[in-house]
């Protein structure tokens, strides 16, 4: 009895739980170029968007590339052009699985580290990425998910060698990394 107890109540808890789509105005994913094997930059993107569909707990998170912020428009254009080439990829998109039942019976305020085992689908290719997060759930019922270490990127994996050998040759410069670190901090309400 007690353990048909228990189910209702986390049958009751994931019914609360809806459809959860991320709020793109308090949500940033940034990552970081590094240059010369010396100088490093931060660089974002102005235009996610994603959610977490509450019947199968598939996360999704979408990147539009056209919108990368790099501090100076002539490195964004090129990188739009050379690096992305958003004519034919202008979204990246970043897929996990996520354990419902564990985020309807958090409290507010409570958080828990959660490792997100995904598949990132950026120029024609598909390749897992993993991120180790903190998931904060809000008085609100939101929820604040934060890298609480980088995630990496390899631009091998994604075909993206050429487009930074480009933007290193048209920048005049010695060599630009080919592994990329990764941090996003999102809100889903």
């Amino acid at each position: 009895m007690k353990q048909l107890m228990y189910v209702l109540v986390l049958c009751l808890q994931l019914s609360a739980l809806n459809a959860m789509e991320l709020k793109a105005d308090s949500s940033v994913l940034n990552f970081v170029a590094v240059k010369n094997d010396a100088f490093a930059e931060t660089m974002s993107f102005s235009s996610l968007s994603g959610s977490i569909d509450d019947k199968t707990g598939k996360a999704e998170i979408q990147v539009g590339l056209n919108s990368v912020v790099s501090g100076v428009d002539i490195r964004n254009e090129r990188m739009r052009k050379f690096l992305f080439e958003t004519d034919k990829f202008p979204v990246a998109n970043y897929h996990a699985q996520v354990d419902l039942a564990s985020l309807a019976a958090m409290a507010a305020g409570e958080q828990k580290a959660v490792k997100l085992l995904g598949e990132l689908q950026m120029h024609g290719v598909n390749a897992p990425v993993n991120f180790d997060v903190l998931v904060t759930k809000r008085g609100d019922g939101a929820y604040h998910v934060a890298t609480v270490s980088p995630g990496f990127i390899d631009a091998q994996r994604f075909g993206l060698v050429a487009g930074v050998g480009k933007l290193r040759s048209l920048a005049g410069l010695n060599n630009i990394d080919l592994i990329v670190p990764v941090t996003f901090s999102v809100i889903f309400e």
